[in-house]
């Protein structure tokens, strides 16, 4: 028979022996001494951890409970975080990779707390993996080089996808060419890619060349750039060109005519 010294430290171990629940950036159980691979980010960017603060086995009376906090140590030299609020629900801690951080793995440490032990739930320490590489976009402007009349639209799609498994802000920018500068801040989450036009009409007969950038807000170490011409002609052809980028006012009798001009005009550079 087991002596109740025995029975009290088997039941002390099974009171600690279990998982609490990690909501985001994945769902999966988590026990102590577990490493999470949260998978690529670049530096500067930030990952988010949700945890879920209710177990339902150990505690007290064997029936679970609830953790009052997570917070975050050992960080990586100029990496910080932040802690989750106490009793949030659930717990949210962040870790923010250094700007300037070079490429490869880094781990740090999350402990969850039961404060005071109050709820006799013991605290659970695990490890979260990251690796940080400084290619986590790609940049496109499609096409390259336009050439369209004066006073014809010209449209560029921009396309920027981001490879890494945290979302980000992207400010994408055009210099070079005063006609050109723009400024607009995309957001794009996770493993996605977003495309937006930009477009420009000039007047006047001239050359425009540009280099249109994307930047993280994170750290200027994760950007791409694209160079880009417009061409702008007054011929024959070229009007044809133009009535593939835009309306262009004729009377409409004519309007099949240089509809058709413009489909023709696809075959020739």
């Amino acid at each position: 028979m087991l002596s109740r010294t025995t029975i009290f430290a088997l039941m002390l171990i099974v009171s600690f022996s279990f998982a609490i629940n990690l909501v985001s950036p994945a769902v999966r159980n988590v026990e102590s001494g577990d490493t999470i691979d949260l998978g690529t980010i670049g530096p500067g960017q930030t990952v988010l951890l949700l945890i879920d603060p209710e177990v339902t086995t150990g505690g007290i009376h064997g029936e679970g409970g609830f953790y009052d906090e997570a917070k975050v140590g050992d960080l990586p030299r100029g990496w910080t975080s932040q802690d989750s609020k106490l009793y949030q629900n659930p717990l949210m801690v962040t870790i923010t990779a250094d700007p300037d951080a070079p490429e490869g793995n880094y781990t740090t440490r999350i402990t969850v707390i039961d404060e005071n032990n109050g709820e006799e739930l013991g605290n659970i320490t695990f490890m979260v993996k990251v690796r940080i590489t400084w290619d986590v976009i790609d940049f496109d402007v499609s096409p390259n080089y336009r050439s369209v009349g004066p006073g014809q639209p010209a449209r560029f799609a921009i396309t920027i996808t981001n490879k890494g498994s945290t979302s980000d802000v992207f400010q994408v920018s055009a210099t070079g060419a005063k006609r050109w500068e723009f400024t607009k801040p995309v957001f794009v989450p996770a493993q996605s890619s977003k495309t937006f036009n930009y477009e420009i009409v000039a007047t006047e007969e001239e050359t425009y060349k540009t280099t249109v950038n994307a930047v993280s807000l994170a750290s200027k170490n994760i950007a791409e750039s694209e160079n880009v011409t417009l061409f702008v002609r007054s011929d024959l052809l070229g009007d044809y060109k133009a009535a593939n980028n835009g309306a262009v006012v004729f009377p409409i009798f004519e309007a099949p005519i240089y509809a058709l001009a413009g489909l023709l005009s696809n075959f020739f550079n």
